[in-house]
């Protein structure tokens, strides 16, 4: 897609819903890597405050400046929403009471990890979300629909709050399409890829789309061995993600970790997206994680010292702190070594044409593209929840969706579903077990669903903290600089 006054028009009203009392930066960060693809990041600076930031990629700088308004836009309004809709304290057995049992997700449906506390009679903070598209109103926990922790201002019960799901456009089934396809990307690779990569290769045969087929040339090159991978094809979607080990010189070791994915009906919209992103992912691994000196001489001297300036290292997850500091001390052939194994394995390969497709030609209308989505998941038994977190009188949407039975963090958090209990297990994975054991918890699951994945599970934690290891940054970064400076911090001491 090239350049087009409608995306100037999109990019404007993405910034125009920013608060009045903040300052927005749009700036790119590209120059951070020799692929050329333009990579844009969007930051909304409110005073004492580290910067909430969005990323985008295109094949034109207004198309990644769009994609990164608009993920700014997703978690300024998801995180406002949050803010202000304090919820109502209840368990969920006295919600069912009070609302009826179709009134109230069952949390044991939404991937609770693995020996969760969890009971029927637990408080928990809940608010109204809309079943899509009745309209119906259904409770769901609210630590479901913040992206990050702070933004709940209170402790999590249950699980720790992530971005998934997130969906922002000029009109409603734009967003929410975009929530459920990212729903789905998480739901497809949350036991196929990473330390659990199955080595899937996609062989691109037939590569609909010139400009796609040339960055992968281009890509190649340039020394740098970019991979399709196969998560899976669940729902008829093909769900892919793009990797690429750098044999030439990254400008900083960690971009030989970089990653693209997406889930869409169209296999060649979904190619573009995961590869674009794979550019862009080694981009913004560079500036965020990359010398503070290197970040220094390459982004706005403002943002940079700012950022540094109110950075909260005690506010981040403590592992992926660490984490992210040890692996940003490794030069490239040793991050390359941890991922031989894994990330770049090559057991399979199917060519991309026998892929299934749905031609975008025919979902173009935002409409039609939802329609298509919810039809398909309904098939399987799933509906689609909507928090509809809209800036109000604004033309832009941005919404958190919510699928129960799709699954998201089994390797990081431990959750896991009865999807996941049966891919585990037709698979033979050591990770499942059918009767208790040392290190292994058991999975939370509704009794039907329970019976569906073939009788009650355990998740064997021990042994999933052991395969992920040293590649939790594959699973959860830390934010800007904060490995940097932590690194810095150890020194100076």
């Amino acid at each position: 897609m090239s350049a087009s006054p409608d995306l100037q028009d999109v990019a404007a009203a993405f910034r125009a819903t920013m608060p009045a009392d903040s300052h927005v930066s749009v700036f790119p960060i590209d120059g951070l890597d020799r692929i050329g693809i333009p990579v844009v990041q969007a930051n909304l600076i409110v005073r004492d405050e580290p910067a909430t930031t969005g990323y985008g990629y295109g094949f034109t700088p207004l198309e990644a400046e769009v994609g990164a308004l608009g993920e700014l836009c997703e978690e300024v309004h998801v995180g406002a929403w949050v803010k202000r809709m304090r919820g109502t304290v209840a368990s969920y057995a006295a919600l069912c009471r009070e609302r009826g049992v179709a009134g109230v997700v069952d949390p044991l449906t939404l991937c609770l990890p693995a020996g969760s506390a969890w009971t029927p009679d637990m408080p928990l903070t809940w608010v109204e979300a809309q079943r899509w598209p009745s309209g119906e109103p259904v409770m769901v926990p609210r630590e479901w629909v913040a992206a990050y922790p702070y933004q709940l201002g209170e402790p999590a019960k249950l699980i720790t709050p992530i971005t998934n799901g997130l969906g922002a456009g000029l009109d409603l089934p734009h967003a929410i399409a975009h929530g459920i396809m990212e729903q789905l990307q998480r739901d497809g690779n949350v036991v196929t890829y990473r330390a659990l990569d199955q080595g899937v290769v996609v062989e691109p045969d037939a590569v609909e789309e010139p400009e796609v087929a040339a960055l992968l040339a281009h890509i190649r090159s340039l020394g740098i061995a970019v991979t399709v991978k196969l998560a899976g094809t669940d729902f008829g979607i093909p769900n892919l993600y793009v990797v690429g080990d750098d044999h030439g010189t990254p400008t900083v070791p960690v971009q030989v970790t970089s990653c693209g994915e997406a889930a869409h009906p169209d296999r060649a919209r979904g190619l573009r997206k995961a590869l674009l992103e794979f550019c862009g992912s080694r981009s913004r691994k560079a500036a965020t994680h990359g010398p503070i000196d290197l970040v220094r001489a390459a982004l706005p001297a403002d943002y940079v010292e700012r950022q540094i300036g109110v950075a909260m290292l005690e506010e981040e997850e403590g592992r992926a702190l660490e984490a992210m500091a040890e692996w940003v001390g490794q030069d490239a052939a040793e991050l390359r070594r941890r991922l031989g194994g894994n990330v770049f394995s090559a057991r399979r390969h199917v060519p991309f044409s026998s892929l299934p497709t749905t031609p975008a030609a025919e979902l173009a209308d935002s409409g039609d593209r939802l329609r298509f989505l919810t039809e398909r998941l309904a098939a399987e038994g799933m509906e689609t929840l909507v928090i509809d977190c809209s800036p109000p009188g604004s033309p832009v949407k941005v919404v958190k969706t919510i699928v129960p039975g799709l699954e998201s963090e089994t390797m990081s958090y431990h959750r896991i579903g009865w999807r996941g209990v049966v891919r585990l297990r037709e698979r033979g994975d050591a990770l499942l077990l059918d009767a208790p054991r040392e290190g292994a918890q058991r999975v939370r699951l509704r009794p039907k669903d329970e019976a569906k994945a073939g009788g009650p599970a355990w998740f064997d934690v021990a042994l999933a903290e052991r395969i992920v290891g040293r590649l939790y940054p594959m699973y959860r970064e830390c934010g800007t600089f904060s490995a940097q400076l932590l690194m810095q911090k150890r020194k100076a001491a």
